[in-house]
């Protein structure tokens, strides 16, 4: 599932490109009896600028927005359709509902998707059917409207994949770096507590070099097997890259985060860890956030190993 700062600009824009098309039939379409016309004059003005807000601001809304923008658009498309001018311009503005089948599968989880899908494609149907519009175009509808689904889902499942480890099934680097500009934004903006961990298996090296890469994979593994179910709700677990592991940790403070941390490093016993962490503090730079971490893991380090450390204040 999209981030807010990915979900905004890709709904927010495909509400503007609904108001064109609607302003397209107003102004170049058939025509119509006033109080048709009336309907797609007011639509069409209004889903630009709803369109243009979202963009702009969407992205301080919180997720269940999208969900009722999504379901917005399949009504407000449905009403357009019923409002065209003649049977032609019906069937060119239900070409509208495969924006739904666009954001719905880019934008949500496949059964969210999928019932969206379920949903456009019924309302389609009903509204071209009212509309006198023959079975044969209706059908073909239905199926590009599936088809599209189908490719996006593909497309974006693919470019999910680009986010995780292959070796973990944990987000990677990049994937941790977009969640951690998102959360704390988030978190600026909330002013809730935020804290992040880096974690190192102590001595990774000299278990690859007497036991091989494969024992070094087994128990990169086996940390992310063991901490995943542990980790708090809401919390983002990556493989950082190498023997190196980060956790985002949203709602805790330092003190807290160090005693999740703490209980996790624990839990894999017979691997030792070091751990530092630190807490996000106002205005203080993503970048200055994770050298923090960074060097209270090194003093974790420097303390002995298999330790956690918390950072000290800026």
């Amino acid at each position: 599932m999209a981030s807010a700062r990915v979900t905004a600009p890709v709904i927010g824009a495909l509400y503007v490109a609904g108001g064109l098309a609607v302003l397209a039939v107003v102004l170049l379409g058939g025509g119509g009896a006033g109080g048709v016309s009336s309907v797609l004059t007011a639509i069409g003005p209004g889903a630009l600028l709803a369109g243009g807000v979202v963009v702009r601001w969407g992205r301080h809304l919180p997720r269940s927005a999208f969900h009722l923008m999504v379901l917005l658009g399949t009504a407000l498309i449905s009403t357009v359709v019923c409002a065209a001018p003649d049977p032609t311009s019906a069937v060119a503005l239900a070409g509208m509902y495969l924006f739904i089948a666009v954001a719905a599968f880019f934008l949500f989880a496949l059964p969210v998707a999928s019932a969206y899908l379920g949903t456009a494609i019924a309302a389609c149907t009903v509204v071209l059917t009212l509309c006198g519009v023959a079975a044969g175009p209706v059908v073909a509808l239905a199926v590009v409207m599936a088809a599209m689904g189908l490719v996006v889902a593909t497309l974006a499942r693919r470019a999910s994949a680009a986010s995780l480890d292959g070796l973990t099934g944990l987000a990677n680097r990049r994937g941790f770096d977009d969640a951690l500009e998102e959360t704390v934004r988030v978190a600026v903006r909330s002013g809730a507590d935020l804290s992040v961990a880096l974690v190192d298996i102590d001595h990774f090296k000299s278990i690859n070099d007497r036991h091989g890469h494969a024992a070094g994979d087994d128990l990169l593994r086996t940390v992310a097997d063991e901490w995943l179910p542990r980790v708090p709700r809401g919390s983002v677990l990556a493989r950082h890259g190498g023997d190196e592991f980060a956790l985002l940790l949203p709602a805790h403070a330092g003190p807290a985060a160090l005693a999740v941390v703490e209980q996790l490093r624990l839990a894999c016993a017979g691997v030792p860890l070091s751990i530092g962490v630190a807490a996000h503090e106002p205005g203080e730079p993503t970048s200055q956030f994770m050298r923090r971490a960074d060097s209270a893991l090194y003093r974790a380090k420097a303390a002995g190993r298999a330790r956690s450390v918390l950072a000290e204040d800026r």
